[in-house]
Order: structure tokens, then sequence, then C-alpha cells
């Protein structure tokens, strides 16, 4: 591997396409492939950045010696075969969330990328957000954490998020944002999850699509969980994080780009602008890209790990579990 990290992605969609914008831009990195089992998605986002090579066989990907790391961006049930075949191949690993649909395949991925050798990280953008990242530094012991993700219900009445077998379940796409986050802000792991929620809103889909969760963490820390597709508040926007310390709170919304902070004995502050960037998708993928490219560079575990990625499945699960039971769920961390 010479200076610049060669990639291929695979699957130019929405992701793939904000993730292979940013490989083309990086000094860093070289994107050589896109593939897509659509070859005009291939095709589209090789002619926007310039890349040599389309391909509508991943295998081809996997198995090309001139090809150092991929970014997988496909839909979800396709993640643990992917991962797998390319941590045998050598490839180093950038795999949108979720990690996969299940937690044995999460695991199964673990165990593929630690016998390669590689180096894995898992697409959780919102950890590189600014806004984020200063209210972590302003409420370094928080005492609680709201985490929300409110998709506008008129977009999400269709498409494969809405196929369980493809996704892993709506509710768990968006939600595991939401929980990585609040194990960030916590700097903990959690205990238990109790939930209430279920199908309220589309009755053609045979699973839960809204959530309230509380999650008690070992450290003490109690973080709230709202996601769903109800319908998003036009201020706080799909995603918000509230932060609550002794002396600060701390309220990261505008998809992560803004910060209000709030003292007591101050007047309230306005919101900062911390990402002026036009596509909200996009905030905190490129500082993503650069900490995955710094780890393959030092030869050391990147942050977020494909442990958080487990993680995150695990207790979106185990929310899931108790909707159904109508009882808390303890959290046992995989070995």
């Amino acid at each position: 591997m010479g200076d610049q990290v060669r990639f291929a992605v695979i699957g130019c969609g929405f992701m793939g396409s904000i993730h292979g914008h940013n490989i083309a831009s990086s000094k860093h990195a070289d994107l050589v492939c896109c593939c897509d089992t659509d070859a005009a998605s291939a095709t589209r986002l090789a002619q926007q950045t310039n890349a040599p090579h389309t391909t509508t066989d991943f295998q081809a990907v996997i198995s090309d010696p001139k090809i150092d790391a991929v970014v997988i961006a496909t839909p979800t049930h396709n993640h643990a075969d992917l991962a797998v075949a390319a941590a045998a191949s050598g490839k180093h690993i950038l795999q949108e969330k979720p990690m996969a649909t299940s937690v044995e395949e999460c695991l199964a991925i673990e165990r593929a990328v630690a016998g390669a050798g590689v180096c894995m990280i898992i697409g959780f953008k919102f950890r590189f957000a600014r806004a984020v990242l200063a209210a972590r530094e302003a409420v370094p012991e928080p005492l609680m954490l709201i985490g929300q993700g409110i998709y506008d219900a008129a977009t999400a009445t269709s498409g494969w998020l809405n196929d369980r077998g493809l996704s892993g379940g709506r509710l768990m796409s968006g939600m595991v944002h939401t929980v990585d986050l609040l194990r960030y802000l916590s700097r903990s792991e959690p205990l238990r999850v109790y939930a209430e929620g279920g199908n309220l809103m589309f009755e053609n889909l045979d699973e839960p699509d809204n959530a309230v969760a509380t999650v008690a963490f070992k450290n003490g820390v109690v973080g709230s969980v709202v996601n769903g597709t109800s319908g998003q508040s036009r201020w706080l926007s799909t995603w918000c994080t509230q932060v609550v310390g002794r002396r600060v709170n701390a309220t990261i919304h505008d998809h992560a780009r803004r910060l209000q902070l709030h003292r007591p004995d101050e007047p309230p502050a306005t919101p900062e602008l911390f990402e002026d960037i036009e596509n909200s998708h996009a905030v905190g993928t490129r500082p993503l890209l650069a900490e995955f490219l710094a780890a393959i560079r030092e030869n050391r575990p990147p942050c977020p790990s494909p442990r958080d990625g487990t993680m995150s499945v695990l207790i979106c699960r185990a929310i899931e579990q108790s909707m159904k039971t109508a009882t808390p769920q303890s959290i046992v961390i995989p070995d």
C-alpha cells in the first residue's frame, strides 16, 4: 500500500455516494472502483468522482489485489457476507450502519476482522460532528441523556428500509445512531433497557415503528431513547440530543449541525451553527474517513470499532424485546 489507500465503494446509493465523494477529494485516498448491482448507479458515481472502473460484481472487487479498502453501503442484509468476504481477502472496511441485521452476524464480522488483522470502522458519523464533540467536552460527566431520532412520516411509507429482511427493521436502522451517541456521550456501557412502543403509524408494517426507551448505564447515567417515524419537529430536526449535566446542559439539533449550551446562571445562549453544510446527511463523514485512514496508517483499531457496531445492534434488539414482553431487558455484553 502506498501513500494513498485505494478504495472501492460497494453500494453506490445515497450514503455510498457521500463516502465516494469524500474519498475522491481526500489526498490520502484514491477511489478506483464503483460497484453496485445497478450498473447505472455505479456509472453515475464513477462519472461524478472520476473513478476509473465500475462493476456489478462485488466478488471482482473483493478479489482485486489492487484494492486496499472497501466501503460497504448496501442494504443491511448484505453487510455480514460482504464484510466477512472482504476481511478474508485482506481488505480494510468502512461499513455503514447498522453493522448487520443481528447480533450473531455482528459477532461473525468481529471474528473475521480480528482473524484477518484488517481495520474496520462503522459509519457512526455523528461521533465526529463538531457540535457533538463540543457537547461532550462541555458536559464530560452527564447525569441524563435524551436522544431523539424522529423521521418524517410522509417519507417513511415505502422503500427497502421497510423490509425487515433487507434492513433489519426500519426502527433499528435509525435507532442505532441514537443508542451509539448515548454510549459515546455517557462514556459508559448499558446495564438494562425498558421500552414501550410498537407499530403505531403504519398498518402495513408487521413490526415496531416507534419506541421510547429508558437506558440505565453502569456509571449511573440514565438515558432516554425516542425513535420513530411519527413526524419530525422542524426545530429539533430528525436528530436531537440533550446532554444534561450538573452545571451545564447541551442541546444538539439541526441534524447535529447546531449546539445550544445552557447554564443556570447565564441568559439562554443562541444556538451555534457548527457545520454550514448543505447536505446534512454528510455531517461527520469526512472526519470519519480521516479516522479510518489514520487507523490504517498507524496500524491501530479505529473508533468507532466493530464492537461499537455490535453494541448498537444489541441494544436495539433489547429495546425491541422489551417492547414485546413489557419487561426490562438486561444487556449482556458478548465476550
